[in-house]
């Protein structure tokens, strides 16, 4: 950064608000431009001298002023929209949530049909014995290792296709 540094960009700088590329070129800058350090320092300065004012100026309201705010808000009476309100608060609204979330869950139950469907588990039972038995090595397995060697598949037997080919000349 040749050129020197403007109030707004320092006061950005003071306030972290510049980009970190840019930060970074200010800080360079600063470090190597003595007078652009010098308005760093005064700017500085003057910051602190506006918030130390700021803190010295300010005052406390007159002990009748805040008398007279509390008086007002112990006797004002919530608004009927200010009582609703209070009874959402979630010390309220979260069981009375439960509460309906339970009601609507298990009130389905009433509408639909009543009871479980029936399940025919003994055709279950039947078709799951069945394939476990077509298992050759499982430990249930009912056929014996001589049924499996005997039932080795025999030689296809030959089927005979006759097929008539008919072609067609174009004279």
């Amino acid at each position: 950064m040749t050129e020197h540094l403007n109030n707004q960009l320092l006061i950005d700088y003071m306030h972290a608000g510049l980009a970190p590329e840019q930060d970074a070129r200010v800080y360079a800058h600063l470090e190597a431009c003595s007078g652009c350090r010098a308005e760093y320092d005064a700017e500085l300065a003057l910051t602190d001298l506006v918030r130390s004012f700021a803190a010295a100026d300010t005052r406390e309201l007159p002990s009748s002023v805040k008398a007279e705010i509390w008086e007002r808000i112990r006797a004002a009476r919530p608004s009927p929209w200010g009582t609703w309100a209070n009874w959402l608060r979630p010390a309220v609204s979260l069981p009375v949530a439960a509460a309906l979330a339970l009601a609507a869950y298990f009130g389905t139950s009433y509408l639909g049909p009543h009871g479980a469907a029936p399940i025919d588990a003994g055709y279950y039972l039947q078709d799951h014995a069945a394939l476990d038995s077509t298992v050759p090595f499982s430990d249930r397995a009912t056929a014996s290792a001589a049924d499996l060697e005997s039932a080795t598949p025999k030689a296809p037997s030959a089927v005979a296709v006759t097929a008539s080919y008919t072609a067609y000349a174009n004279p």
